[in-house]
């Protein structure tokens, strides 16, 4: 059986490799020119190719939008964002391209801010070059079954002939519980192929959370890569999927108006930055200026390669880091929405982790913590009757926020997942500028 499962996997391989070819080998020739700006990036001919990138996708969007056309060097480029972009939609369309040739995706809405864009075929091409160069370094090869859990809408809902062809299983995170994890394991048990993880971090820490219910044991299922996108990732999560199907999990940063902006490497914390596919940059908090060196802000970023709806410095509403004194330069952490950060009573940024790694308190199923006001907090808290530290969780994140926080704690039966399927762990309701 498990041959045959293992030949049908290089069948699906070569096979797609094949129909590349016969096509001139677009997706090759792309995660070729991937593959060499990342692991050549002092390289003069990588400097090069990315300078030329740059230049080529600023010079068009000048020359095809409304927009930009009176920007003449990327330096005086504004930074734009999601509502910049959905209010003059028509302003950032290129007159390149015919409306039949494009390929319209739009992002989720979990910031009440659904946008639609649009992407030319060479984008399409780039993006699956990128999943597969990605997809590679965390473990994942094409003909590898892959697991994927996430919100699952009619858009994105692929038919039966489709998963058959890629190879995917799709696992519905809204309706996770007990029986449906208990189902998902149990077909993956049953399924010799060699396979992959994709799915939101929240999704993964219930599945954890059920093995640990269950006093499972590490699992033999054949997983070679466990990839997390959208959400935060905790230490339990991480070390538990780990632990239970015996493959490093690392975490991937990306949006659906771009493609895969930077991953984790295996076994780090730090993220490997797309250089090839996307131009990155942090800028202050508060201002339209360039953060200062070693310090969080905005992360702003210019896809090189749509050229049907240009994403010139967009802000994608994420705060993040970027450490220069490395080659190739690493996004050090990503913290999510700048409208889930949380400050102490200072005005200071504290990382998110403080409460999505809540769960390694006994009894504790789930949290959310809220800023309400400069000072004042609240801690959502779904646990279980074994739960009965209070009053070290208060002391903790005394700790964390400030010794005059007010912090309250709530205790909910749920935490009620976005329109998307992802669940914040933060929110907040104060702006530290206010």
């Amino acid at each position: 059986m498990k041959l045959l499962t293992y030949t049908l996997e290089n069948l699906r391989n070569n096979s797609y490799w094949f129909l590349d070819f016969i096509k001139n080998s677009p997706i090759k020739k792309h995660t070729n020119d991937i593959s060499f700006i990342l692991e050549n990036f002092s390289n003069k001919k990588s400097e090069d190719l990315r300078k030329n990138k740059l230049e080529k996708i600023v010079n068009h969007a000048r020359e095809t939008t409304p927009f930009y056309k009176e920007y003449k060097k990327f330096e005086d480029l504004p930074i734009v964002n999601k509502n910049t972009i959905r209010n003059s939609r028509e302003a950032f369309q290129s007159n390149a391209f015919n409306k039949e040739q494009l390929r319209t995706v739009s992002t989720s809405g979990s910031t009440s801010i659904a946008l639609e864009i649009d992407q030319n075929p060479n984008k399409i091409k780039r993006n699956t070059a990128d999943s597969i160069y990605f997809g590679k370094l965390a473990g994942f090869r094409i003909g590898y079954k892959l697991l994927y859990l996430r919100n699952w809408d009619k858009h994105l809902k692929k038919s039966s002939v489709t998963k058959f062809l890629q190879n995917i299983d799709e696992f519905e995170v809204v309706d996770i519980n007990d029986k449906y994890i208990k189902q998902i394991i149990d077909s993956i048990k049953n399924d010799a192929s060699r396979k992959g993880w994709l799915g939101y971090p929240s999704a993964y820490e219930l599945v954890c959370k059920y093995l640990d219910k269950t006093n499972a044991k590490p699992i033999n299922c054949n997983i070679k890569s466990i990839i997390t996108m959208s959400e935060g990732v905790n230490k339990y999560t991480k070390e538990s999927m780990s632990k239970y199907f015996k493959a490093p999990l690392v975490s991937r940063y990306s949006n659906m108006e771009n493609g895969i902006i930077a991953q984790q490497a295996i076994n780090q914390d730090y993220y490997i930055i797309n250089w090839a596919s996307y131009y990155v940059e942090i800028f202050d908090l508060n201002d339209d200026t360039p953060a200062e060196l070693g310090e969080p802000g905005r992360i702003i970023v210019t896809d090189l390669y749509n050229y049907a709806n240009p994403f010139l410095r967009y802000d994608t509403g994420d705060i993040g880091m970027i450490d220069y004194s490395v080659t190739p330069p690493i996004l050090k952490h990503v913290e999510g929405r700048k409208t889930d950060v949380i400050f102490n009573t200072k005005g200071d940024i504290v990382s998110s982790f403080i409460i999505t790694n809540i769960v390694d308190y006994k009894g504790v199923i789930q949290g959310q913590l809220i800023q309400e006001k400069q000072k004042e907090y609240t801690i959502k808290l779904n646990t279980t009757k074994e739960f009965n530290q209070e009053k070290e969780v208060l002391s903790e994140f005394t700790g964390y926020l400030g010794s005059d926080a007010i912090i309250q704690i709530d205790y909910v039966k749920e935490i009620p997942l976005l329109t998307s399927g992802k669940r914040k762990a933060t929110v907040n309701n104060y702006s530290v500028s206010q």
